[in-house]
């Protein structure tokens, strides 16, 4: 995120969430949580489960799948499909953003750009439409696969 979570905001939402679908609380659910959160960055579910079971090794997979579906469910989490790569996870804030993908090492930066966010609604508008969501990536290469191997290929050129 752009911003780092609010670690109790987010207990809070997933209690509220647990309550409003009759779901059983669990504390593993919140210890997957806190976990995502702390990792700061887009993670795939099988890091996730990595990261996890460095916590307790009791948890398993399937404990983590679920969880991440109760917290796509309950609107903390979003599944990202970036190109070329396995799904990712972050954690959903009130800000929004825009993603910059290197396609040699995959490295995910999050940046917000007003400019960008205005000319978007300028450009629906002049087209028609009304803008009801986005999703804004740019693919790259990132400074330190540039630093590091000047021939540096990408994994895919658009």
């Amino acid at each position: 995120m752009v911003n780092p979570p609010d670690v109790e905001s987010l207990r809070s939402r997933l209690r509220d969430h647990v309550v409003r679908n009759n779901l059983k609380s669990s504390t593993r659910r919140e210890l997957i949580l806190e976990t995502l959160a702390s990792i700061g960055r887009h993670i795939t579910a099988e890091e996730l489960l990595r990261e996890v079971r460095a916590r307790d090794p009791r948890i398993g997979a399937a404990t983590v799948y679920r969880t991440l579906r109760v917290l796509q469910d309950s609107g903390i989490v979003a599944e990202r499909h970036f190109e070329g790569g396995a799904s990712r996870f972050e954690l959903l804030g009130d800000d929004h953003h825009d993603h910059l993908i290197c396609t040699v090492c995959g490295a995910i930066v999050e940046f917000e750009d007003d400019v960008i966010e205005l000319e978007q609604k300028r450009v629906a508008l002049a087209h028609g439409f009304e803008l009801l969501m986005h999703r804004h990536e740019l693919y790259g290469i990132c400074p330190s696969c540039r630093a590091s191997n000047a021939t540096a290929r990408p994994v895919r050129r658009m």
